[in-house]
């Protein structure tokens, strides 16, 4: 399965992975295994790690509550306590750090628990950084991804311009033809 990582965070790719969520939800992490490709494909390890039923349910709920945090912050509004209470117990756990081999090559592995600690962590680094300010929604109706705007002028609208941001100007494109035809 392949993954979009246009967000600019992994906690935001991660959070990516249900997608659809103003209309059709569509669930990317349909088994274990695939919360293992998408660490790999997300450059957080360098090969598979094990992933059980309990890590990938572990792992759903701190997507949500990563997902729920950040656009309450984004809205204004005070996050649930449960959500805190999840993301800071799991961002306090061992995360996952890179390991430097005898040969001076590097290694980054770890566990499903690592990884999701990880991740919420890197939601709380962001909270606490500079970034978090330039935080937006992908402004296509049917896209919910969240992205820090890293444009120099800081006037991104969509998660990805080669994704929802072709799309809005195709369909932008189309409608002044049909409006010109007729």
């Amino acid at each position: 399965m392949k993954f979009a990582y246009v967000c600019g965070r992994s906690c935001l790719n991660f959070a990516g992975t249900l997608k659809h969520r103003n209309t059709s939800r569509e669930e990317r992490l349909v088994e274990p295994a695939v919360l293992s490709e998408w660490a790999v494909q997300a450059g957080l390890v360098d090969a598979g790690i094990d992933v059980s039923a309990d890590d990938l349910g572990t792992a759903i709920e701190v997507r949500e509550a990563i997902y729920r945090t950040a656009t309450a912050l984004l809205d204004r509004r005070v996050p649930e306590p449960t959500d805190v209470e999840l993301l800071n117990e799991q961002a306090s756990r061992p995360r996952l750090t890179p390991r430097l081999l005898s040969n001076g090559d590097t290694c980054r592995e770890g566990t499903a628990a690592q990884l999701i600690a990880t991740l919420a962590a890197d939601l709380l680094d962001l909270l606490a950084g500079r970034d978090f300010g330039n935080v937006k929604r992908c402004a296509h109706p049917n896209c919910s991804l969240l992205y820090v705007d890293s444009s120099r002028a800081k006037n991104r609208h969509w998660c990805g311009m080669a994704t929802c941001g072709n799309k809005v100007k195709v369909q932008a494109f189309r409608a002044r033809q049909r409006a010109s035809a007729n």
